[in-house]
């Protein structure tokens, strides 16, 4: 019985040997196809992490045009309210003159009638011209405040439809 023992010991050994190379060879394809597959996972983070930043960068460059832009039609539209500011002020001044001018040559022309009747013939006429010189003036300054309402607001007006446009949103009439 030794040798069928033997044999049978011999057989067993080989099957031990035959199953841990098997076992040896399984972990190492395990090994192998896990190290690809981390390899490969840790890749595909990677590109996603490269596609991501990119996104990103491009989204802030959009965020900083959007801003750069706004802030342009800012600057214009300051620009022209102290350009209309300026030439108000001259304006208020010269108008301002003109007045007082006007005043004094009234008041010499009304010292220098003869008969209160006179009088107030110069001074019906004065107020007269006094009032076309007003609605004259009036006129005036309303279309200026229009005009300088357009001037100041365009730059901004533009901007809107640009970013109304692009994002389509409602377009002001």
């Amino acid at each position: 019985m030794t040798k069928a023992t033997n044999a049978k010991k011999t057989t067993a050994e080989k099957t031990f040997v035959d199953a841990q190379k098997t076992v040896e060879e399984t972990v190492q394809k395990t090994v192998k196809a896990a190290h690809k597959t981390a390899k490969e996972t840790v890749k595909i983070a990677q590109d996603n992490v490269e596609k991501a930043v990119k996104e990103a960068t491009n989204n802030l460059d959009k965020v900083t045009e959007f801003g750069k832009a706004n802030y342009e039609a800012i600057v214009a539209s300051s620009e022209a309210a102290v350009k209309v500011a300026q030439n108000v002020n001259v304006d208020f001044i010269e108008t301002a003159k003109k007045a007082v001018e006007k005043n004094v040559t009234d008041a010499k022309t009304l010292f220098a009638a003869k008969t209160p009747a006179e009088f107030f013939e110069i001074q019906a006429a004065m107020f007269k011209t006094r009032y076309e010189e007003f609605v004259a003036e009036a006129t005036r300054v309303n279309e200026a405040a229009s005009n300088t309402a357009n001037e100041v607001v365009e730059p901004i007006k533009a901007r809107y439809e640009e970013v109304a446009t692009k994002y389509n949103l409602p377009l002001v009439g």
